[in-house]
């Protein structure tokens, strides 16, 4: 029979080794921070969220139909599209948006239907962290700029698109997170549509 001290220490041992892993994922990322940790779009950490923060009735925000004013896109130029699918996609207004979800939603025109259904089906059961309440305390605008990036992308097809960009957003022009983002593109009946977003 196994000694119960020897049994608690290797579940001490164990329990530890995971904290200093879980806490050094953190520094491994694509994503740099100036201001706090950065919000990966579409991604939340209840982990790190206090318990009082939960709130499991929350509900999806549901798919905008229609462009927010001011973006002009053209659908038969995959850049134009990807560009403006972007902007929306990281434009968070904190005083009014739930989480990042709610600006996913409003990218919902230029997405295709399943990637459109799929972002709005489930919604974070939590808070969407600290940084976020932060900035909802000053109801902060958080706007993106971005550029092309360098890494290779596989070639342009008449169905497919990929482009990486690498994309600041920012507070009253202070950036606050970088990141490397993926867009694949897939050309749909009304032209060009954003299958999916992600960082990379």
């Amino acid at each position: 029979m196994s000694n119960p001290h020897t049994r608690t220490g290797i579940l001490v041992a164990t329990a530890l080794i995971s904290a200093v892993v879980l806490t050094g994922c953190g520094d491994g990322g694509a994503s740099k921070t100036t201001e706090g940790p950065a919000i990966p779009a579409q991604q939340w950490n209840p982990g790190d969220t206090p318990p009082e923060s939960i709130d499991p009735v929350r509900t999806p925000p549901p798919a905008a139909t229609t462009l927010p004013n001011g973006v002009d896109v053209d659908r038969t130029d995959p850049d134009s599209v990807a560009a403006a699918a972007l902007t929306i996609w990281f434009t968070w207004n904190t005083g009014v948006d739930a989480g990042p979800g709610d600006a996913a939603a409003r990218t919902a025109p230029l997405l295709t239907a399943d990637y459109a259904r799929e972002i709005t089906a489930t919604t974070a059961q939590s808070s969407p962290g600290a940084q976020w309440l932060s900035w909802a305390s000053r109801s902060a605008v958080v706007a993106p700029t971005f550029a092309i990036d360098d890494e290779p992308t596989p070639p342009q097809t008449d169905d497919v698109a990929y482009r990486a960009y690498r994309l600041t957003q920012n507070i009253d022009g202070s950036p606050v997170s970088e990141s490397i983002i993926a867009v694949i593109l897939r050309r749909g009946p009304t032209g060009w549509e954003v299958n999916r977003i992600q960082n990379k």
